[in-house]
């Protein structure tokens, strides 16, 4: 806290890993809120026109009696009854909820992970390499759902390596600042504990 207490204007001379860590959370939540207003035209219009309907509800469509051929019973079923059974896919409006979800939860995670990171020993070549590696893998992770939704080829693989850069990436910023801070220090014992 005592940082932020201090002359204002510093944020160009923070040193390379920090810099990468906030630039990333601030081009995250930009697109976060550019997929807010994607979320809120999906909804209810930019102009908030289908409010109404979206908050209070429409009225629903009647289902209308389709005749059988062989002049037996009619049943009131929706069209795609007759259709093969298939896998359903996502709604836009529940991969712009999912994402909206991940896009403001994710960067946050990775923000906080990133200044843990930064405090520890670990040379500042090596911080901006897996702070860099697991930003890629969370932008190319927030990217994957779309990539499968719009049938990219390669959307599989974008998966796999997103995970293996955030796996990577985000066990490697948890485990490092925990092992130094837990970690026996071989020059001295533990405060409160003597050798025997």
């Amino acid at each position: 806290m005592r940082d932020f207490e201090r002359k204002p204007g510093r944020l160009r001379a923070l040193s390379l890993p920090a810099r990468l860590a906030y630039s990333a959370f601030l081009l995250f939540t930009l697109a976060g809120l550019a997929l807010t207003v994607m979320l809120l035209d999906d909804m209810v219009g930019v102009d908030l026109g289908r409010s109404a309907n979206y908050y209070a509800g429409a009225p629903e469509t009647p289902v209308v009696a389709v005749p059988e051929d062989d002049g037996g019973p009619a049943f009131d079923l929706p069209p795609e009854a007759d259709a093969p059974p298939v896998a359903t896919p996502m709604s836009r409006r529940k991969l712009l909820e999912v994402s909206h979800f991940h896009l403001f939860s994710m960067p946050v995670y990775l923000l906080i992970l990133s200044h843990l990171f930064m405090l520890g020993r670990t040379r500042q070549a090596l911080k901006v390499v897996v702070i860099g590696g697991a930003t890629l893998g969370t932008a190319l992770h927030l990217l994957a759902p779309w990539a499968a939704a719009l049938s990219w080829p390669g959307a599989t693989a974008l998966y796999a390596v997103s995970g293996s850069l955030l796996g990577v990436g985000f066990l490697w910023m948890s485990v490092v600042p925990m092992w130094e801070m837990w970690a026996p220090s071989p020059k001295a014992p533990l405060e409160g504990f003597k050798a025997p």
